[in-house]
């Protein structure tokens, strides 16, 4: 009779191997773990900073806008003969910034004194026109931003006018030989002279670039505006 076979015992069964589908699985399991946390690190890396950008937008949209300001109403007695002649007006300064109005908080006693002494400085007839008032607000905006502390621009010089020379007639009784001397003594001074008029030119034109070249800052006081104006 045949021997019976024992079962083979469950500690003697072979293990199974790890096949290479398996570890290929873990390994895309790692790498997408991985890439998802970077891409989520970077997404919320860049919504941080578009958070923090917005913010900030608002401080900077303050320092940047404009900013009006009304002065209060001014009556004055214009330069016409006898001064019976007043004006009535009432200012509003368009300024550059916040920085701006807050210099003009400041320097209110003095801004009030310069429009005053302006506005008196003038007659009926110059603010009668359209063209009248408007120059009156360029004049203002001037000097409003002069008190508040711009200096305009100095005014350009005029370019020197080139020098020309003319050399003398040769006088008909002087010989040839002291004639010759004479226009040659003469061509030399008239060739110096017009080498200092390029000279000077040359420099004039210089200075007029580094002036280009050379910015300067705008005035905070960018128009003048007249929500009332009254002649009496």
């Amino acid at each position: 009779m045949a021997e019976d076979k024992k079962p083979a015992e469950d500690g003697d069964k072979p293990k199974p191997k790890r096949g290479k589908k398996g570890l290929i699985l873990i390994a895309a399991a790692v790498l997408l773990l991985g890439g998802g946390g970077g891409g989520g690190w970077y997404f919320w890396s860049k919504s941080k900073a578009h958070a923090e950008d917005e913010a900030d937008a608002p401080a900077k949209d303050a320092q940047k806008q404009k900013t009006f300001a009304t002065l209060d109403q001014f009556v004055v007695n214009l330069a016409d003969e006898g001064g019976d002649r007043l004006a009535q007006a009432v200012i509003v300064l368009e300024l550059a910034d916040a920085k701006a109005a807050s210099d003009l908080s400041a320097q209110m006693p003095a801004v009030r004194n310069a429009v005053l002494l302006t506005l008196s400085s003038k007659q009926t007839k110059d603010l009668l026109s359209v063209a009248g008032k408007k120059a009156l607000a360029s004049e203002l905006a001037l000097v409003i931003g002069m008190q508040l502390g711009w200096e305009p621009p100095e005014s350009e010089e005029e370019a020197p006018r080139k020098r020309k020379v003319k050399a003398e007639p040769k006088a008909a009784e002087a010989t040839t030989d002291e004639g010759a001397k004479g226009d040659a003594v003469k061509g030399d001074a008239v060739k110096g002279d017009e080498d200092a008029a390029d000279a000077d030119e040359g420099a004039d034109r210089k200075s007029k670039k580094a002036k280009k070249k050379k910015r300067h800052p705008p005035n905070p006081v960018e128009a003048v505006h007249f929500s009332q104006f009254l002649v009496q």
